[in-house]
């Protein structure tokens, strides 16, 4: 069982490009990998790469709000910019002339902002699959070394198993041999003696019991 491990090298590398193209869930998520740790100790670059994985992941939910907040702030602005418009044409009104300027560049702003928010929500997607990929590569190395010592150890058990076994046949012979010659002494004797001496005999040599 798992024999092809030998063959395997010290260390697991994928072909980074395969990898791409497959549709690798992300594994921090991922019941099944999480349960991999049950009995084994995850490494510090495993710890690295999780904790690289949960940032990330908070970055693009920060992101996403953040987008959505500001997007609800620009359309703030321009309903504002609307409800100013008859008093900046129409009314010459310096107050809000100046309230429109101040919502004008907070939409510059907010556009500028929405630009670099999507940039980094753009690049973040590739930045979690390499992380992924790299947690993946740092996963089979740590539960190879671990399997590889789990196989030496069921073929010490597998020995153990099998040593325990021959002993217990032997233990099951030698009662059953020891028991043979016993029934065959007490039946000799009881046709010797008669039941009430062998009864007797009993009483004398086994009043404490057997020690």
């Amino acid at each position: 069982m798992f024999k092809f491990f030998k063959k395997q090298p010290e260390k697991a590398q994928f072909d980074k490009k395969v990898l791409r193209k497959n549709d690798i869930s992300l594994l921090i998520l991922d019941e099944r990998w999480n349960a991999l740790f049950a009995y084994t100790e995850k490494t510090p670059e495993i710890i690295k790469c999780e904790e690289e994985l949960k940032e990330l992941l908070k970055e693009q939910a920060r992101l996403m709000t953040e987008s959505k907040e500001i997007g609800t702030l620009k359309k703030s602005c321009m309903d504002k910019i609307l409800k100013l418009t008859t008093e900046v044409y129409d009314n010459n009104n310096e107050e809000a002339k100046n309230s429109m300027r101040d919502c004008e560049r907070e939409i510059k702003r907010i556009n500028e902002r929405f630009k670099e928010i999507e940039e980094l929500l753009d690049n973040i997607p590739a930045q979690i699959r390499t992380a992924n990929i790299q947690l993946l590569e740092y996963t089979v190395n740590a539960v190879y070394f671990k399997m590889r010592a789990n196989q030496k150890r069921v073929k010490e058990l597998e020995e153990l198993i099998e040593e325990a076994h021959a002993r217990l046949k032997e233990y099951i012979d030698e009662k059953g041999t020891l028991a043979e010659y016993d029934a065959d002494i007490y039946s000799y004797f009881h046709d010797l003696l008669g039941g009430e001496e062998l009864e007797k005999l009993d009483r004398e040599f086994f009043k404490d019991g057997i020690d």
